[in-house]
C-alpha cells in the first residue's frame, strides 16, 4: 500500500496548528518601532581630525526612534535596546549620544543624625542620734557630708549619604568601535513610550559620500509562564537605514534608490514567507 504524500505547505500548516499554546498573560504590552529609512548625514562641529588626518572626516547622524505602546502597560516592558551598526565596517564611532545617565528617585541627598546624651553625678550624707543626761531628751545631731559632681554631655552627629541612583540611560561601542548600542530603561521618572532623539558621529573617509547602517530595536521585558517569570522580547524591529551627506544631491538620490530596493527585497521575503507557511 502506498502511503500518501501531502504538500509541505499543508504539513506546515498541521505543525503549526498542532504546536503548544504557552500560558502567556493576556495583558502582555505589545510596541512598534518606527525610524526613517534614508536618513542625512552633516559634518561634525567635532570634526577635529581634518588637520591631523587629512584623510578622514567626522559626519553626525541624527536618528529619531519612535516607540508606540499598541496593547498593556509601558511599565512592563523593563528597556528598549537600540543598536546601530555598520555591516561591512567601513565607518568607525567616534562618539555619540545620550550617553550612560544615572537618576534618583529621591530629590536630594539623605541626611542621618545621631544624638548621644550623656550625664555623672557623686553625693554622700552622714547622720546619727546622742543621748542627753537630762530626762529623756535625746539629742539628735545630724552632720551631714554632700559633694555632687554632675557633667551632662550631649553629642549630635550628622552625615549625608548620597542618594542611590539607577541607570536610565546605557550607552556604549560594539563590534570593535563600528557599532553603538543604547539602553533606554523604565523608570518613574522616565517613559519608554515616546520620541527618543539618538545622536552619532562616525569616522569616514574624506571622499565619504553615503553609506548605509542596520539599526535594530528591541523591547525587552518579563512575562508569567505559569507560576515562572522569564525574559522575553516584547517587539523587535531591524531595518536598513541608508545615508547620504547633507548637500550631496546625488548621493540623496542613490541611497533613495537603494531604499526602494531595500524594501522590495523585504516585501518578497515576506511574500515567499507567507508561501510557505
Amino acid at each position: 500500500m502506498s502511503i500518501p504524500r501531502f504538500p509541505v505547505q499543508i504539513l506546515c500548516v498541521a505543525l503549526w496548528n498542532l504546536a503548544p499554546v504557552s500560558w502567556v498573560d493576556a495583558g502582555s504590552p505589545a510596541l512598534s518601532f518606527d525610524f526613517a529609512r534614508v536618513a542625512e548625514c552633516h559634518i561634525s562641529a567635532d570634526d577635529l581630525l581634518t588637520d591631523q588626518r587629512p584623510y578622514e572626516k567626522i559626519v553626525e547622524l541624527k536618528l529619531r526612534v519612535s516607540v508606540h505602546l499598541l496593547r498593556g502597560a509601558i511599565e512592563d516592558v523593563e528597556e528598549v535596546r537600540i543598536e546601530v551598526t555598520d555591516c561591512d565596517r567601513k565607518v568607525r564611532v567616534h562618539s555619540f549620544d545620550p550617553g550612560t545617565r544615572l537618576e534618583s528617585a529621591l530629590g536630594a541627598d539623605i541626611e542621618w543624625t545621631k544624638t548621644t546624651e550623656g550625664s555623672k553625678s557623686l553625693g554622700a550624707s552622714i547622720g546619727g542620734a546622742v543621748p542627753v543626761p537630762a530626762g529623756e531628751l535625746v539629742a539628735k545631731i545630724s552632720p551631714s557630708l554632700s559633694g555632687g559632681l554632675s557633667n551632662r554631655e550631649v553629642i549630635t552627629e550628622v552625615q549625608q549619604r548620597l542618594a542611590p541612583q539607577q541607570a536610565v540611560v546605557a550607552s556604549g561601542t560594539v563590534d570593535q568601535e563600528h557599532g553603538v548600542f543604547f539602553k533606554l530603561r523604565n523608570t518613574p521618572q522616565n517613559t519608554l513610550e515616546g520620541t527618543h532623539d539618538l545622536s552619532i558621529r562616525f569616522v569616514v573617509p574624506q571622499h565619504w559620500r553615503g553609506d548605509a547602517v542596520r539599526v535594530c530595536c528591541y523591547a525587552v521585558g518579563y512575562e508569567k509562564i505559569l507560576w515562572i517569570k522569564q525574559q522575553t522580547t516584547w517587539a523587535e524591529l531591524c531595518a536598513p537605514v541608508t545615508l547620504y551627506l547633507a548637500g550631496d544631491e546625488e548621493a540623496r538620490r542613490a541611497a533613495e534608490r537603494q531604499n526602494s530596493r531595500n524594501q522590495a527585497r523585504s516585501q518578497t521575503k515576506f511574500s515567499l514567507g507567507q508561501w510557505m507557511l
